[in-house]
């Protein structure tokens, strides 16, 4: 409430109501400073009404004659300069002798009571106190699950997962929880919810770029689609032969594979490989006393030998392999390294080691 002195024989008082308009009161300065004519409380009752008139709806109306009692100005008090104006030193020459001077004044409400702090949650009746850490901690807890339960539909939700142990898992946090409670209330936390974002912008960078591609906006480089290889057509298997053979030096068994292929594309050369039984798909279940020799040349079908799974000699004229470009003729021959042989040497080496020892 301001209070302006406009230098003639009344006061006018401006106070401003709980919705922001303003209420004039005009008031004889002869009788604001006069102790019998207007005292203190007939000052605050002028002012209460003028702002009931001003605030107030149309519809509610405020009786005009209505005069001051002690109960309609009780908890109100007037306040000048941040102090409270004392009722027995009213009318203070102070406040409106100066004619040229502007007052400001407050008309505030005694507060009644205090705040309700009986009824909260988890406290006794009758015990007060401020409510705490932990009480608060689970009515956020709980406010937040009754927000997820009206917006989140557990059964629809893709990244929970009830694990082995009884706990629930969000997929895409890889965090766990004991309870549905628990989960819901970290659907709701800052982790959560940028996580969504996100996996939310991953799909929509993925739908563009699908996007992208059918409307042919890559570039020529990457649009270009691979033509598949046309099915090479076999003509069905070479003409062999095998022959089986001792080493009349070494008694080393001996086989030799003769392959015809008359025709073998031009400027290509049969190839050979080893495969173990584990390796190929046509017999089942694999023999580990065995194993197999491949021969492949285009346009031929390729042609498998099972020969024992033994070691083979790799030395020098013991394992050959040739090419007649004239003939079309591919031959390989190959010795395995005999047993006993092997047992000899082992045993020799053993000798020679005992005699080094010795020595």
């Amino acid at each position: 409430m301001e209070c302006y002195d406009n230098a003639s024989d009344n006061v006018q008082l401006l106070v401003e109501t709980p919705r922001g308009r303003t209420a004039v009161v005009s008031l004889p300065k002869t009788e604001l400073l006069v102790e019998d004519e207007i005292g203190y409380n007939e000052l605050l009752f002028h002012l209460l009404q003028a702002a009931k008139r001003r605030d107030l709806d149309h519809d509610l109306v405020v009786d005009p004659d209505a005069e001051w009692t002690e109960d309609s100005t009780r908890h109100l008090m007037l306040i000048h300069n941040g102090r409270i104006v004392d009722p027995n030193l009213f009318p203070s020459s102070a406040l409106f002798l100066d004619s040229d001077s502007l007052v400001s004044l407050q008309l505030k409400c005694r507060g009644r009571g205090g705040m309700d702090r009986q009824n909260r949650v988890g406290s006794k009746f009758g015990g007060g106190g401020v409510s705490s850490s932990q009480n608060a901690e689970r009515e956020r807890k709980e406010r937040l699950k009754r927000l997820a339960l009206e917006s989140i539909d557990l059964a629809k939700d893709p990244y929970l997962m009830r694990n082995h142990l009884g706990t629930y898992e969000c997929k895409l946090c890889l965090t766990l929880h004991t309870n549905e409670a628990n989960y819901l209330a970290h659907t709701q936390g800052k982790k959560h919810q940028q996580g969504l974002a996100k996996r939310a912008y991953m799909e929509k960078l993925k739908q563009e770029k699908e996007q992208a591609q059918q409307g042919g906006m890559l570039s020529s480089s990457a649009a270009v689609i691979q033509q598949p290889k046309p099915k090479k057509i076999r003509i069905g298997r070479p003409a062999y032969q095998v022959f089986k053979s001792r080493d009349p030096t070494t008694n080393q068994r001996c086989l030799s594979f003769e392959l015809q292929y008359p025709e073998i594309e031009q400027d290509l050369q049969p190839r050979h490989r080893f495969m173990s039984a584990f390796e190929q798909r046509v017999e089942s279940p694999p023999d580990r006393r065995f194993q197999y020799l491949l021969f492949a040349a285009e346009p031929y079908e390729t042609v498998a030998f099972k020969i024992p799974n033994e070691s083979i000699d790799k030395g020098q004229d013991r394992f050959v392999t040739h090419w007649d470009d004239d003939d079309k003729k591919f031959t390989l021959s190959l010795y395995f390294v005999e047993q006993q042989a092997t047992t000899n040497e082992e045993g020799q080496q053993q000798q020679e080691q005992q005699q080094a020892g010795q020595q």
